[in-house]
């Protein structure tokens, strides 16, 4: 795996080690490893053309990715719901400062979404993104600095989870890893396992109650992950938007964005005291 000098050599240190940090867990096996090069290091730097890169060889995962499964069984919504919690878990001891750092993609930072509410040219989808991100400002923000914080991947969307079977078989990607808000990250799982689903909530709830049993949430994160999800979502639509108006010719921009507006939809009828009930 090649990266440039976007990120810091402190960040890519930081998925070093991390994922040695969870080589020592109960999921160990559902992470790639990071081979050593010659000299015994797992990053290796280049300076080509004025350029730096960092090379990473990576153990292989088994596995097909969610997005690409037929089916999803109640079973293995569970399954996916106790890895991340046994993984945040077992992150309880971990810290990285490269972890510390302002992420437009962390959930804790969703009002920033309001500088690119103008970017939705359509009125009702600007009207409704808008709305979910007042519910953020007034629901959220009042109690997040009080949850708990961690360390956390941030990014278990439908591309990045592998499964066999009902289980999950692993996790890659942990380029949008960030210390923030601990059910940020049950939050982002739960976004991506909602869209194109017939019952969102149904699929949430599995998830939640596997993770509940790894690893406990407390009342106020049940209560408030209705909103946070939403707020991922106004998160992704907005940026989806901002990159249509610089014309950006990436598709990778733009692949939830017909889920996500589907999923926000959804959710104003599946109302945040349903949810937080069900989530129960």
């Amino acid at each position: 795996k090649i990266a440039s000098d976007e990120h810091s050599y402190d960040f890519f240190d930081a998925q070093v080690k991390i994922v040695q940090h969870l080589s020592q867990s109960p999921v160990a096996n559902k992470f790639y490893a990071f081979l050593p090069n010659t000299l015994g290091k797992e990053l290796t730097t280049i300076q080509w053309q004025g350029n730096t890169y960092y090379l990473r060889l990576l153990s292989f995962l088994a596995g097909d990715f969610w997005v690409h499964l037929n089916q999803r069984s109640d079973e293995l919504h569970i399954n996916f719901g106790e890895f991340l919690g046994t993984m945040d878990k077992s992150l309880q001891h971990f810290s990285h400062s490269a972890m510390h750092r302002y992420y437009l993609w962390d959930i804790s930072n969703a009002m920033d979404a309001n500088k690119k509410l103008h970017c939705i040219k359509n009125h009702e989808r600007r009207r409704i993104a808008g709305y979910f991100l007042l519910q953020f400002q007034q629901e959220v923000l009042p109690f997040l600095s009080g949850l708990r914080h961690a360390y956390v991947h941030h990014d278990a969307n439908d591309t990045n989870v592998l499964v066999t079977g009902n289980q999950v078989t692993g996790l890659i990607d942990f380029s949008d890893m960030v210390f923030t808000a601990l059910i940020n990250n049950l939050a982002v799982a739960c976004t991506y396992a909602m869209m194109n689903t017939e019952n969102p909530l149904h699929a949430a709830a599995l998830i939640v109650k596997g993770y509940h049993m790894a690893y406990p949430l407390t009342e106020k994160e049940i209560e408030l992950l209705y909103y946070l999800i939403a707020a991922r979502l106004c998160i992704s639509v907005t940026q989806s938007a901002y990159n249509a108006s610089i014309a950006t010719n990436n598709e990778h921009h733009f692949i939830s964005e017909k889920p996500a507006w589907e999923l926000l939809f959804a959710l104003i009828e599946i109302n945040p005291v349903k949810a937080h009930n069900t989530f129960r």
